[in-house]
């Protein structure tokens, strides 16, 4: 418990432990001061983060170094190209209905970033296949939660898909928003303030048709003049199996921008790429 001692102060303010706070302590009858225990009301600090030190490994010079992140994007900083690989056991392989998906995000070499872990009910799995709403938690190397994707679902036909990207514990960075075309898929990547700072473009398809295996999709500037990065499924050898592989714009992108873009490629692993046990409509 803490003890708050009443000292000398403008009005209407404390002291504790040498720092001005507006805390208000109550008196009992006797005037003496009760001790109690401050609570935080900022929503946005709700659940703090805990500053747990984090190794580092430098694959230039191997040099192995700790900091200690101040948020969950703070993993993003310095990452200049990203894979997203799913997490498949044999229980899900054998299920009769779709289980909630689970990925991993890493950097090239190897390191894990980020473990992604999908909320969503029986009923969306069942009925809406890889069309599903759901909340896709993203827990750092510290094992606290450092993102959310959130999707939700529709059962309009050709529904244009939405996923917003929050930062934990409820800091709202941005959205990620389908523009529906009948030849080119392509999507709109907004900032907190509806501004949009990326476009991202796809093969040329037609309507309700699905992407092959090797699809790739190109990220441009606001204004869809220049490329500057690209989000393609591919195969790896090591793993023999397909992933997901983000290209930044550069190592030096705003986290945050970089938080839209990964949360942009998980919207496109479920439109175009993740299999499904159930028909359903790709729109």
């Amino acid at each position: 418990m803490l003890q708050i001692q009443l000292q000398s102060a403008p009005e209407n303010s404390y002291i504790i432990e040498n720092h001005i706070t507006d805390l208000p302590v109550y008196n009992d009858r006797d005037g003496a001061a009760i001790s109690i225990q401050p609570q935080n009301t900022d929503h946005n600090n709700a659940v703090p983060r805990r500053p747990i030190p984090v190794s580092t490994v430098d694959w230039q010079t191997t040099n192995i170094s700790q900091f200690i992140p101040l948020h969950g994007l703070d993993f993003l900083r310095g990452a200049e190209q990203l894979y997203i690989q799913q997490t498949i056991e044999l229980t899900d392989l054998l299920a009769h209905l779709e289980s909630e998906s689970r990925y991993t995000v890493k950097v090239p070499h190897g390191e894990t970033l980020y473990y992604a872990a999908e909320q969503s009910s029986s009923f969306q799995r069942l009925c809406f296949g890889t069309s599903r709403s759901f909340v896709m938690k993203l827990y750092d190397q510290t094992q606290q939660e450092a993102l959310q994707f959130r999707r939700r679902s529709s059962c309009i036909f050709c529904y244009a898909q939405s996923l917003e990207v929050w930062l934990s514990p409820g800091d709202f960075v941005g959205v990620v928003k389908q523009q529906l075309k009948l030849s080119v898929p392509t999507f709109n990547i907004y900032n907190r303030d509806n501004d949009i700072v990326y476009r991202i473009e796809g093969p040329h398809t037609f309507a309700c048709t699905s992407l092959g295996k090797d699809a790739h999709f190109k990220i441009f500037t606001a204004d869809g003049m220049t490329q500057v990065g690209s989000v393609n499924h591919q195969w790896d050898q090591l793993q023999v199996a397909y992933n997901l592989c983000v290209q930044f714009p550069s190592r030096t992108t705003d986290t945050k921008h970089k938080a839209l873009l990964l949360g942009a490629a998980f919207l496109l692993e479920y439109m175009y790429y993740q299999g499904s046990k159930l028909l359903r409509c790709r729109c």
